[in-house]
């Protein structure tokens, strides 16, 4: 396929769940919409590793975003909405609620040129077809169209001083293992720097830089015998660059697995080499412990300047050292000796990408290059609520969080510390506002960004939640929408109308578990009559 030609009411780039949930949204409100994706697959971090989807109150979650995950509830048969899902189980529903769309999804198709018309837009070049679009959302991690496009964006840390931000800019050295403050480990052998290690910075404290925080290959893995693929290491993998993690390792005296039952989601075990999440279906969602890090600022250098081409190899970067990791945890003798007695049960899932050998086939690109708008959301709006209830489009609740960026040699070059790590212990609940999204209309009138809002770095550290970008999705159609019907800006469109349509056209009345899918849509096709929706 060459892609499609034509002319679009919308074109949404990637299909993430943002830019699914946006399409899907834009479709029932009669937009002719093209969600063009790169690769073959759908769906994102959210069919790609990301099991545990961080929702910390689902009353939050409203609209089409809302319909997905009460979707998913009734795949597993619960009673609540569940906030761990199965990579499989989240695809197979995204693909079911494309396919009952009007939305026309283009696979392994990418987006070449973009061609403006002052601060409009006007079309893109898409295989060796030239398509048009009135709207244009960028749902993309990385901000890919959003480059292309020559909308304004930010790229990196802030300086303290520039918005007055306590986490912003370089951050104070800390050590690779929190809890173990006085410890040294050499950062050289034979004389160079251990591999991931990188060089002392100079950079001063609070000062501003082009850093993101480190990216990853999310695991799922499983101990169930029936579904468990035996992890292998891979193949020719220079295991010397493990010499960072086996002194990490030899500093512990005990390897100790602690577990936590959290009710409404289940078992979660934690050590210095993982934290593991409890999936249904017997299976687990690994996230990154300190002493052998799944988040590597090293392999992350560079992500955002390469091309498709270069990033399909750094990708596979990414996954040798994943499984190489994997298997260190389970066979190195740095391990202690109960982590690897615990984590020797687990293994790949067969029923999940067979394509890439049972590893997600995506990175997590955790921050990408963020819109720089007219305002800019910052730590102090987190921290104290966030936009006025008239601005308000979606609301959000997190901590602020940024996974490291830097692992060092100090000044002195006596030590491995790492840098720019931060997370509080409070989560914060505030509302987005709409011009989150938006341009400054003197620099484009008709693009939306939904994963690269308008935000600091600190600030995207707590917004950065695959369900708050399902929502500013479904909240970035509704506003096109509105801005076709009343035919002014999007910027002008207030956020109490976004959410009064939102929740007059979007909500998804219950209906009988027992009654067939074509009978619940008869169920929600009447309360809708009733209340005149």
């Amino acid at each position: 396929m060459t892609g499609p030609c034509g002319s679009y009411d919308l074109v949404v780039y990637r299909a993430t769940p943002a830019g699914i949930i946006a399409a899907i949204t834009a479709s029932r409100l009669k937009l002719d919409c093209l969600l063009v994706e790169p690769t073959g697959r759908i769906g994102g971090m959210m069919t790609s590793g990301l099991n545990a989807a961080d929702i910390l109150n689902d009353s939050l979650i409203n609209g089409v975003a809302l319909e997905f995950f009460r979707n998913i509830r009734d795949e597993y048969g619960m009673s609540v909405l569940p906030a761990r899902i199965e990579s499989r189980i989240a695809l197979k529903v995204f693909r079911r609620m494309l396919a009952e769309s009007r939305v026309q999804l283009a696979l392994n198709n990418d987006i070449g040129a973009v061609t403006r018309q002052g601060a409009t837009i006007t079309s893109c070049m898409l295989g060796t077809e030239w398509v048009a679009g009135r709207w244009w959302m960028d749902a993309s991690y990385e901000g890919d169209l959003m480059h292309k496009a020559g909308v304004p964006f930010r790229v990196g840390r802030e300086a303290a001083d520039e918005f007055g931000e306590s986490f912003a800019g370089r951050q104070a050295f800390r050590p690779m293992l929190p809890w173990a403050s006085r410890m040294v480990i050499d950062p050289r052998q034979d004389g160079r720097l251990l591999a991931h290690v990188q060089p002392p910075s100079r950079t001063a404290l609070g000062a501003g830089d082009d850093d993101v925080q480190s990216y990853c290959i999310r695991p799922t893995l499983t101990a169930l015998p029936a579904n468990r693929v035996t992890i292998e290491p891979p193949r020719d993998f220079d295991f010397s660059q493990f010499e960072l993690f086996r002194r990490l390792g030899r500093s512990m005296r005990i390897g100790r697995v602690a577990a936590k039952a959290i009710p409404l989601l289940g078992t979660t075990w934690k050590s210095a080499y993982f934290n593991l999440a409890e999936l249904p279906g017997g299976k687990v969602d690994m996230n990154s412990g300190p002493a052998a890090p799944l988040n590597n600022p090293t392999l992350t250098r560079g992500w955002l300047d390469a091309t498709m081409a270069q990033r399909a190899e750094k990708a596979n970067e990414f996954a040798r050292y994943t499984q190489a990791l994997l298997w260190f945890i389970q066979t190195d003798v740095s391990v202690p000796q109960g982590v690897r007695d615990f984590f020797g049960a687990y293994g790949l899932p067969a029923d999940e990408y067979p394509e890439t050998g049972h590893l997600p086939p995506d990175v997590y690109v955790r921050e990408g290059r963020r819109l720089n708008g007219a305002r800019v959301f910052r730590q102090q709006d987190v921290e104290t609520g966030g936009a006025d209830p008239g601005d308000a489009i979606a609301e959000a609740k997190y901590h602020l969080d940024c996974k490291p960026v830097n692992w060092r040699s100090n000044h002195t070059g006596t030590n491995v510390v790492r840098e720019g790590m931060f997370f509080t212990q409070d989560a914060h609940r505030y509302s987005l506002p709409a011009w989150i999204l938006l341009p400054d209309p003197a620099a484009c009138r008709n693009f939306f960004s939904l994963c690269g809002v308008s935000a600091t770095h600190v600030a995207f550290g707590s917004i950065r939640m695959e369900p708050t970008w399902m929502e500013l999705g479904s909240a970035a159609a509704i506003i096109a929408h509105l801005a076709d019907q009343r035919g002014c800006l999007p910027h002008d469109i207030p956020g109490a109308d976004v959410r009064r349509l939102r929740d007059d056209r979007f909500y998804q009345w219950p209906a009988p578990k027992f009654l067939t899918a074509k009978l619940r849509e008869k169920v929600t096709g009447y309360y809708r009559r009733i209340a005149k929706v």
